[in-house]
């Protein structure tokens, strides 16, 4: 992600995340093919690639996340914020000059 949000590769790494229930996989047979399939999206990974390719369509004030845990909620959420107004500032900085010598 890193790599991507410094334009160092073209394309964000996946983040989905496929599980195949009641069939041996991978094997010749595609995803679409099994019969139970589950794609699970890490709300935080999808959070972080909106924030650095600059896709970002929510408010940093009103992150939609469901977690069971409310203190662990606040805690990720107060962490989006800080991360979100840290790279903000990064972006506005002028790029470094080597020292004179």
């Amino acid at each position: 992600l890193i790599q991507f949000q410094k334009g160092q590769t073209p394309t964000p790494p996946p983040f989905e995340i496929f599980l195949c229930f009641g069939e041996e996989w991978p094997d010749q047979k595609p995803k679409e093919k099994k019969l139970i399939t589950v794609q699970v999206v890490p709300v935080a990974a999808r959070l972080l690639l909106e924030m650095f390719s600059g896709e970002l369509s929510w408010s940093a004030d009103s992150i939609p996340l469901q977690i069971s845990h409310p203190d662990l909620k606040d805690r990720m959420v107060e962490q989006f914020k800080e991360l979100h107004q840290l790279w903000q500032s990064h972006q506005r900085l002028p790029p470094a000059q080597a020292p004179p010598g």
